[in-house]
């Protein structure tokens, strides 16, 4: 089965069990491209509803829940754990992201991982949170510790961002970068195949590669910016392409 028919075969499935059992049916963690089509393809059963939470309100990755119209769970219901990982060295998200898949963890149980003072905030489909704290030792070659947090005691830090304009010839991901970040055309194309850049958390290695309206682009060193939208072309025929620049 196709993995797009798999995920929507699991949606029904989803949609019928919680109209069934009147309460939410919570699923994987989810990047923001994912999260509106399934939005979409819940709105096509009239008596589901659907939301998504990650653990603060500004995560990317998110949980779903499907739930009877009406019924919406609360933010504190998600099966979610938050884990502190205290490393003391040098370290990177994808440190951090090696560390949790080489103890099995599937990616989509794993939500946003954020890199602050002393460590990592970790959300994980619950109970994988006990599993890590007894179980992962060291990110990449420092021991750690491990603390569970309550959702109540996450650390959030709100988001400043900058809007930008840029004019681009083509949706690729080569030429968008090259204007938000001031790289050369040859930087920009180093960079992909060096595999710096991320779309929506997945690993970029084609310069071509196609970016849509929505998705969060991360560039390691650099930065990160959001998609916000087309504001037009130019008589040239390029694209006015809006977007949000993380501070």
């Amino acid at each position: 089965m196709a993995q797009k028919d798999f995920l929507f075969s699991r949606l029904e499935d989803a949609a019928a069990n919680a109209c069934q059992w009147g309460k939410a049916v919570y699923d994987d963690f989810y990047e923001a491209t994912l999260q509106r089509k399934i939005e979409r393809e819940i709105g096509r059963y009239p008596e589901a509803d659907c939301l998504f939470f990650g653990g603060h309100e500004y995560t990317e990755r998110r949980m779903l829940a499907v739930f009877p119209k009406g019924n919406a769970p609360d933010e504190f219901d998600f099966p979610i754990d938050c884990l502190f990982i205290k490393i003391t060295g040098e370290y990177s998200h994808p440190d951090v992201l090696g560390a949790l898949l080489g103890l099995g963890i599937e990616r989509d149980k794993l939500g946003d991982i954020d890199i602050i003072e002393g460590g990592a905030q970790v959300f994980v489909a619950s109970p994988l949170g006990e599993f890590i704290k007894n179980n992962l030792q060291s990110v990449s070659r420092y021991e750690v510790q491990t603390q569970l947090l309550g959702l109540n005691e996450v650390r959030v830090s709100e988001p400043q961002f900058q809007n930008m304009s840029v004019i681009i010839p083509s949706m690729r991901i080569d030429a968008i970068i090259h204007c938000v970040f001031r790289l050369s055309r040859s930087e920009a194309a180093a960079f992909v195949k060096g595999e710096k850049v991320f779309i929506n958390g997945n690993g970029v290695i084609k310069p071509g590669a196609g970016v849509r309206i929505g998705d969060v682009v991360s560039v390691r060193s650099k930065g990160k910016f959001i998609v916000e939208g087309i504001a037009g072309n130019t008589k040239k025929g390029n694209i006015k392409l809006n977007v949000r620049k993380f501070s």
